[in-house]
């Protein structure tokens, strides 16, 4: 009898150790990894904002030609959780590589369209993208989100008397300081 009951509990031991394998081989492992930078500025930048990409899709040539733009697309910046106690303005500059003759006022195309440059435009002026001339200047700050809003386009150069077609990208940086 006792080698009965012996048997019974290695049984239900040994039954038990194979539950818990099936079980564990049904589970996942994985990791969770936190990434950030604490920032001594009055706001931070919308996380949404701070990579975009914009779709032009497909842009006519005769378009181009003829003095045209691709359909205006907008953007923002949207500044968060702004504290005007250390400061009040904000200035924008944008950076990137320009096309020739265009007093750094459009960005050069990469790709294999070519003849055409990308505009940014705030409160109706366009910008320039020589990583000094600033974009938005003395931007007033409010306590809470701020919203600074662009629109872009594509369009002929000026040099140019033909465009030329395919896919095309182009990035432009843009660095915000506080006064």
């Amino acid at each position: 009898m006792k080698l009965s009951k012996i048997a019974l509990a290695t049984m239900i031991a040994v039954t038990s150790l194979t539950v818990v394998n099936v079980q564990a081989a049904d589970s996942h492992n994985g990791n969770v990894t936190f990434k950030g930078k604490i920032i001594d500025t009055p706001c931070s930048v919308s996380q949404d904002d701070l990579a975009q990409t914009i779709e032009f899709g497909e842009i006519s040539k005769t378009v181009l030609n003829n003095g045209g733009t691709s359909v205006i697309k907008p953007f923002d910046i949207t500044l968060r959780d702004c504290s005007i106690e250390t400061s009040t303005t904000a200035n924008v500059v944008f950076s990137g590589g320009t096309a020739a003759g265009t007093d750094n006022k459009l960005l050069a195309l990469n790709g294999g369209a070519s003849g055409a440059g990308i505009a940014i435009q705030y409160s109706g002026e366009k910008v320039s993208f020589d990583g000094t001339t600033a974009a938005v200047s003395n931007y007033n700050l409010v306590n809470g989100d701020n919203t600074l809003s662009f629109t872009s386009f594509v369009q002929k150069l000026p040099s140019v008397t033909d465009v030329t077609t395919g896919n095309f990208e182009s990035t432009a940086n843009f660095v915000i300081s506080y006064q």
